[in-house]
């Protein structure tokens, strides 16, 4: 019966076994773990180029608003956030791997990595910037920046030694949710480059009726959100002493 099937099932859950595969036949963990570590790998790399090309365009773009970083910034954040990742996947592949033949289109090894990831991290980039440019903007005009400036060291200075760390607190949250989407909502993307991630897993599950995979896979997908977002919490009451101290912000 449907309830004995429940029980059992949560009996199995709390012994940390999530079934047997009805298509491979291996365990639901042991596939779930290879897919879990293939997701988070992706995941990393789209973050590093997201940080690495809209972090500095970000900070470039507060500190000169209305400049020409501050142009290109929002123009390339609505080009890139307004394109679907498939759109954006499909045109990399026919760049690097069709018309240069620099990488390949699809696969886990020989640098198959980077084109998921750079269609990923460049949607990312595209929104961190704009997030860090009203960051930027909104500790340049405040109290602490003005106190610093008047002390006589320059706008970078201050903002190098000072203002980043209170800009940090917003992008952290925004950052934060964004990672959990590239966890979670890599489905597409995964699917296109064939990468063995948990979102490729997942689709081949629900198409081959594979009932203990989509558990698992959904199950480790509920609790990445909530590791997650403790995770951002915590980033972000370290940034920003006033919330361990009380004081109202």
């Amino acid at each position: 019966p449907a309830w004995a099937a429940l029980l059992r099932w949560f009996g199995d859950l709390a012994s940390f076994g999530l079934g047997t595969s009805l298509v491979t036949g291996e365990r639901v963990w042991d596939e779930v773990a290879h897919q879990l570590g293939a997701t988070l790998r992706l995941s990393a790399a789209a973050v590093a180029i997201g940080v690495a090309i809209g972090g500095p365009l970000g900070v470039r773009a507060g500190m000169r608003p209305g400049g020409w970083a501050d142009r290109s910034t929002l123009v390339l954040a609505a080009a890139l956030r307004a394109m679907p990742p498939f759109l954006l996947a499909v045109l990399l592949m026919m760049v690097a791997s069709v018309w240069l033949g620099a990488l390949p289109a699809a696969g886990e090894h020989d640098g198959g990595l980077l084109l998921p990831a750079a269609t990923l991290g460049l949607g990312l980039a595209a929104g961190l910037a704009r997030v860090v440019r009203a960051a930027v903007r909104t500790a340049l005009a405040s109290p602490s920046h003005e106190f610093l400036r008047t002390c006589g060291l320059t706008d970078a200075q201050a903002l190098r030694h000072h203002g980043l760390r209170h800009a940090a607190v917003p992008v952290l949250a925004w950052l934060g949710v964004q990672t959990v989407f590239l966890v979670e909502g890599a489905v597409v993307v995964e699917t296109l480059f064939a990468w063995p991630g948990i979102g490729h897993a997942l689709v081949h599950a629900v198409f081959g009726r594979d009932v203990p995979m989509i558990q698992g896979t959904a199950l480790c997908m509920g609790l990445l959100f909530v590791v997650f977002n403790f995770a951002i919490d915590s980033a972000c009451l370290w940034a920003d002493p006033r919330r361990r101290a009380g004081v109202p912000r």
